[in-house]
């Protein structure tokens, strides 16, 4: 009689167990709405036209709307650059982290969500902090030198992750880096 009570109350509890697991819990889970950061920059450069030799600065203003961020990236991408070098030089930034150095052939992430990597084509440079409360800004500037004469361009992207929406990644569209993600992209005139 005994064993039959223990057997049972053993058997009521695995009900009760499985029952909470599959059914009370996923139902819990599944009704809390999802954080969704979305994070805005805006940009400014010293000059459009400059001759070789000469510098431009670039501005970056970033800010995290809507929604804490466990991490919020911005990229600076120098598509024209084989490597930084003395090219681009940071002249002040206030991020929580130390901005890092990305060589071209560096891994990269990617597809966020699926944890895709990628090899970089070009330098770069990514600032970023972490555990970002909504309405929080940061800010960078450059000095870049380009090389050569003609075109040079600049991309910026800037990143909220957990990347939950199309809205976790500014610029919404636009021209798509080697990462397959929207990048502004800003050019300044190098003249002989």
């Amino acid at each position: 009689m005994k064993k039959q009570i223990i057997s049972a109350g053993i058997v009521a509890a695995l009900v009760v167990y499985f029952s909470m697991t599959l059914v009370v819990f996923p139902q819990e889970f599944a009704s809390k709405t999802p954080i969704e950061p979305q994070p805005i920059h805006s940009i400014s450069l010293t000059d459009e036209q400059i001759k070789l030799g000469q510098s431009f600065h670039i501005a970056i203003q970033i800010e995290n709307q809507n929604d804490v961020s466990d991490i919020l990236i911005t990229s600076v991408a120098f598509p024209k650059l084989e490597q930084i070098k003395d090219n681009v030089e940071i002249i002040s930034y206030d991020y929580t982290q130390s901005p890092r150095y990305i060589k071209a052939e560096d891994k990269l992430m990617s597809e966020y969500t699926l944890g895709g990597l990628v090899l970089a084509q070009y330098p770069s440079i990514e600032a970023y902090s972490r555990n970002v409360p909504p309405d929080t800004s940061y800010q960078m500037e450059l000095k870049v030198t380009p090389n050569d004469p003609g075109s040079f361009e600049v991309y910026i992207k800037t990143i909220a992750i957990p990347h939950t929406t199309d809205l976790s990644h500014y610029p919404y569209d636009g021209m798509l880096d080697s990462q397959g993600e929207y990048v502004s992209v800003y050019t300044v005139q190098v003249n002989p």
